[in-house]
């Protein structure tokens, strides 16, 4: 099917045009430019664009367009939504119950401006540290990036829309680091880092996905038929729609050069993998070349019938049929306040307290009197939230968005007027210096308020991009922020850093120069009081980071995982280089803190057997030994006999959050397997399998333990004897719940307001043996023909009126009935 941009569709007559084509799908924003303090559409007007077009197409073929949108942390393009923190602060929260919260409100929100398909969640791992998407990811962590996709998929869906993972698959680790970059992958890392989250969205019953428009080992992903028919339609069983990225069967000639025209792209494309719905997106030339494509028998029937069949299973199982602009009941609950509790919940949890020299947080009302604030982001919504916030790109600008404050705003609110502490912005995203007018800054000026202030808080951090707009930044952040921070630090005042970063920028010795840091990523509209709250007090930091932050910007260093690194190494073929990190993996302080003891482990030896379960368990107390109350992410790692080539350093097996009152110890219990000691083995397309070498297997709780010390209490070893050397089928990819002594602790005290699943109902289904012929359609332009002769979908309302048979959707057949009479479905353009 043929998807166009809205922008290519500006006009009733146009819209008429597209839909004489039979052009199913239409995606992207209403472009409206500003508008007094908005920059985004409101609900009336994307329902009143949505109601137009559809009305338009059913009126010429009694089917409904289905229109897609990148809803990337919150409705991205619907004035008075909420936006939450981008993704990368929910992995750093290791909270999938906030997750739950991310996915309803977002999606919910989506759905009050008619819109049911969101282009997300994004489960792409992270590698690259300079890659611009990092922001939009749940972290470097498989595991981790599983469990919230799976989380945000399963209460997207509850609310009625369609969620549509992406992106399938390597387009995180860019060998270049730059944004639409090809990737080099062995099958191992493929199959156990990058496809368990894609995995986990199957197992969610996702209903579609996005393709790449990246080459894996030189093989674009728009013909590359090993990982979507092999790995996604195969090995995963995958039945849900595919839909390509940007212009991605394009590429294959104007980027990739492997064909010579956009038939050819198409042709290869569609016979070697398996989209449904190209994102052309300006045009109709995916209609016309198909059309050219199957007359000239280059492009089987059967393999477009297969991707109709997808296309109109998704229509039917969003309503769209008898609701084609959704969401009319949930119009008045945009903005409320429990999507706003929500995100402020989320921002708050994110915050990672990453160094507190001699306790200078937090800002206690005694230390609050003698503050200065200053820096980039400090008066800045806009730069807090990052890409794809109210404009593709995001923006700087704070009046734009109607909820939420800056930290500048959320600090004179929490402390009682802007007389409470001094302000002055300093310096810019480009590290210029900058005064609170916006004009030439001084440095003097800057110095003289931080001599008068026994602490200095500078919030920076990046400018705000999206995709490939952020390839061309350096890695460092610009100079004139450390010469900056420098010049502060010379008065004596205590620098506190607050870093509002989609990825990590290299301090190049600032953090040296701090006595306090919070990595805030981006943290939106609510960001400003998170921070705020942990600063002062009001809330204690429980943040983890969920990627490694590095020190330096050799390449190995950026694209190097936690699970291939020691503390200050990085391993890659066997051979070690020198990798020194900011901050590892699992980092992240609290203003209380957590002992653990009794580490036990349930067997120390173990025999495989294809009949039992294989099962042990891992039980450790964790107690808060401080004054406060606080939460402590739990992590449990495993790390695999050396002798195996492509072992792991250590990789995350288990992580639970636990909230703690002063004084408190519980003690949490996870249960494991063989399936935690094995690895994906299998060649691609043969069917997923593990196996399990025989040989010490080590576990230890608590990121930063040394198991190479002898005898450390936190390490445990299990001794696994696999004789036959057999492998066997995993499970399903997930972080099973931990047992914990007190089970209502496990959750966490700060979540949103309860999310409650709201029930999808779809179309009746019911399997009907009918015989589809498929041919050549009459009449003007002679398209192609879906289903020729088809029956066609009877509307609900329509069947119980007229008492005729139910819609159908299975494996083989749509079948339909249209209001008035029977009439072809186009192939290619239409459905």
């Amino acid at each position: 099917m043929n998807q166009i941009d809205l922008s290519s569709a500006d006009s009733p007559t146009k819209v008429d045009e597209f839909a004489q084509l039979n052009v199913g799908s239409y995606f992207n924003f209403i472009t409206m430019g500003r508008k007094g303090n908005r920059v985004t559409a409101n609900t009336d007007e994307w329902r009143a664009k949505l109601t137009e077009i559809q009305a338009i197409h059913m009126k010429r073929n009694n089917i409904p367009m289905i229109f897609g949108i990148d809803s990337v942390h919150g409705a991205t393009y619907v004035d008075g939504s909420v936006l939450f923190p981008q993704s990368i602060n929910t992995a750093a929260t290791f909270n999938p119950v906030l997750a739950q919260g991310l996915g309803k409100y977002m999606a919910r929100d989506t759905k009050a401006a008619g819109i049911p398909w969101m282009f997300g969640p994004t489960l792409d791992v992270t590698r690259h540290k300079h890659w611009p998407r990092v922001y939009e990811t749940f972290g470097e962590d498989p595991t981790v990036v599983a469990d919230m996709g799976k989380v945000v998929i399963e209460h997207i869906q509850q609310e009625g829309i369609a969620a549509c993972f992406k992106h399938f698959i390597s387009y995180s680790d860019p060998t270049s680091g730059l944004d639409q970059g090809s990737s080099e992958l062995s099958s191992y890392e493929i199959l156990n880092y990058f496809m368990p989250p894609f995995k986990a969205a199957v197992e969610a019953d996702v209903w579609s996905g996005m393709g790449t428009f990246i080459a894996l080992n030189k093989e674009p992903l728009a013909a590359n038929e090993l990982m979507h028919k092999g790995l996604l339609r195969g090995d995963l069983g995958f039945k849900g729609l595919m839909v390509t990225d940007f212009e991605e069967i394009h590429l294959l000639m104007s980027k990739h050069h492997v064909v010579k025209t956009t038939l050819e792209a198409m042709e290869l494309s569609m016979n070697t993998t398996s989209y449904d719905i190209s994102m052309v997106p300006y045009d109709d030339s995916f209609i016309r070349n198909g059309k050219q494509l199957v007359a000239q028998n280059r492009l089987p029937e059967a393999r477009l019938r297969e991707s109709a069949i997808r296309i109109m299973k998704l229509k039917l199982k969003l309503n769209l049929f008898d609701v084609p602009v959704p969401g009319a009941d949930v119009v008045s609950q945009l903005g409320d306040e429990a999507s706003q509790l929500a995100a402020l919940a989320l921002a708050q949890e994110s915050m990672v307290l990453l160094k507190n020299q001699d306790n200078v947080l937090p800002l206690t009302p005694e230390k609050a009197a003698s503050i200065f604030l200053t820096g980039s982001s400090a008066d800045s919504i806009g730069l807090m939230c990052g890409g794809w916030s109210l404009l593709w790109q995001g923006t700087s600008l704070s009046q734009v968005f109607p909820l939420g404050a800056t930290v500048r705003k959320a600090m004179e609110t929490t402390l009682g007027g802007p007389e409470k502490f001094s302000y002055y912005h300093g310096f810019d995203t480009d590290g210029q210096l900058v005064n609170n007018d916006g004009k030439a800054g001084d440095l003097e000026a800057a110095k003289a308020l931080a001599a008068k202030a026994e602490y200095t808080v500078v919030v920076l951090g990046e400018r705000a991009y999206a995709e490939f707009k952020g390839n061309d930044d350096k890695q460092p952040l610009p100079p004139g922020f450390l010469t900056y921070v420098q010049a502060l630090k010379s008065t004596g005042t205590k620098i506190i850093l607050v870093l509002v970063e989609g990825r990590p920028r290299l301090l190049n010795g600032m953090a040296e120069l701090a006595h306090a840091i919070i990595f805030a990523g981006l943290p939106c509209e609510f960001g400003g009081q998170a921070i705020v709250d942990v600063l002062l007090g009001k809330v204690n930091p429980s943040g983890k980071m969920a990627m490694t932050y590095p020190k330096t910007g050799t390449s190995i260093n950026l694209a190097t995982p936690y699970y291939k690194r020691t503390t200050s190494y990085c391993v890659k073929d066997g051979a070690t280089f020198d990798c020194p990190a900011e901050w590892q993996f699992g980092d992240g302080l609290s203003y209380t803190s957590f002992t653990y003891s009794n580490v036990s482990i349930s067997t120390t030896s173990l025999t495989y057997s294809a009949t039992e379960s294989n099962g042990y368990t891992i039980s450790v107390t964790v107690q808060n030994t401080g004054l406060i109350h606080g939460q402590e992410t739990v992590l449990l790692f495993g790390t695999p006999p050396a002798t195996r080539v492509t072992a792991e350093t250590k990789l995350l097996k288990r992580y639970t959050k636990l909230s703690l009152a002063a004084g408190e110890a519980k003690v949490v219990t996870f249960s494991l397997s063989h399936q935690d000691l094995g690895y994906y083995s299998n060649d691609i397309g043969n069917g997923l399998k593990k196996d399990a070498p025989s040989g010490t297997y080590t576990f230890f709780v608590k990121h930063d333990t040394d198991c190479t010390a002898t005898s450390n209490p936190l390490c445990m070893a299990l001794n696994w004897d696999n004789p036959t050397q057999a492998s066997f089928s995993p499970t399903s990819t997930s972080n099973a719940v931990a047992s914990v002594d007190n089970p209502a602790a496990a959750s966490t005290p700060s979540s949103p307001v309860p999310v409650s699943p709201v029930p999808v109902s779809p179309v009746p289904v019911s399997p009907v043996p009918v015989s589809l012929i498929v041919g050549l359609a009459s009449g003007v332009g002679c398209a192609l023909v879906l289903m020729g002769i088809a029956y066609m979908v009877r509307r609900k309302k329509q069947q119980r009126r007229r008492g005729g048979p139910p819609s159908v959707i299975d494996d083989d057949v749509v079948v339909m009935e249209s209001k008035e009479q029977r009439h072809d479905v186009v192939l290619v353009g239409g459905v």
